[in-house]
């Protein structure tokens, strides 16, 4: 126990001590992997390399010198908390960048990590899978450490009311992308399943305050958010008196408000509070 607390608290160089920072490694994953393991699948790892440039993540604030990876993920949550999702690390250097929560390319973002051509990596944290119950043709779906137990439309809806109405029927909601991590998977099932020339909703309304848009969970689109998962000049109601109270991905970058009456695809998310 000695050993574990001096390896996870102090920047060790010393061959000595190596033997002991991979026991405090080891130990340090296995009780991760045992408390994000409580839902219905178990994580093997607590930390996860991305491949290519698959994953990004936005810099949280400077960089520092750490020997080891571990050190630089601890001195990231300490400093940041649950802010925390990632950590771009290089080997060689030691250079430590800590992260937020990992997402898809997203182009617009100018201060995402690491950079196209460096030879840090990502390590990202992989989050607890949630309970999937397969029928109505829900599946698991998972990038970048995040998961959800999702259905993708087939027909498409009507309307906003509609695909609203028929994920409500089915035990579930339309997908709230309420953090970056659940809106970068939603970009990533639209880009890689849903590439079909078919608009598609998410659970994301001014219906009830012209402009003041909420998710299907009641909870209002953060700051944060509002900067950056719109498409070019949207929203912008452009069919003018406050009519278009619904939110589709466009088949493009970001998200663009629509008239409810759409003929859209729409994604329902199985969730606990649903």
């Amino acid at each position: 126990m000695v050993c574990l607390l001096d390896s996870l608290t102090r920047d060790v160089d010393g061959g000595e001590n190596k033997g002991c920072r991979t026991m405090a490694l080891t130990l340090w994953l296995f009780l991760a992997t045992e408390v994000l393991g409580a839902s219905s699948e178990v994580r093997q790892f607590f930390l996860q390399q991305a491949s290519g440039q698959d994953c990004q993540t936005l810099q949280l604030g400077e960089s520092w010198i750490f020997h080891f990876l571990i050190d630089c993920h601890l001195e990231c949550t300490r400093r940041y908390s649950e802010n925390c999702q990632s950590v771009v690390f290089n080997s060689q250097t030691g250079n430590c960048t800590p992260g937020s929560i990992a997402f898809g390319p997203i182009e617009k973002v100018t201060t995402s990590i690491p950079e196209t051509g460096s030879s840090d990596k990502l390590y990202y944290v992989r989050q607890p899978i949630p309970p999937c119950n397969t029928s109505n043709n829900f599946a698991l779906y998972d990038v970048c450490g995040t998961s959800a137990c999702l259905y993708l439309s087939a027909p498409d809806a009507d309307s906003y009311s509609h695909a609203r109405t028929t994920c409500s029927q089915m035990n579930s909601r339309l997908f709230v992308g309420n953090t970056m991590a659940k809106y970068s998977l939603f970009l990533y099932i639209c880009d890689e399943y849903l590439r079909d020339g078919m608009e598609t909703y998410l659970g994301l309304q001014d219906i009830d305050s012209e402009g003041n848009f909420v998710w299907e969970n009641g909870e209002p689109l953060s700051p944060e958010q509002n900067q950056y998962i719109w498409n070019t000049d949207e929203p912008n109601d452009g069919a003018g008196a406050g009519s278009e109270d619904c939110v589709e991905w466009p088949k493009a970058f970001g998200l663009n408000d629509e008239q409810c009456h759409d003929h859209n695809h729409y994604i329902c998310e199985r969730c606990q509070e649903c």
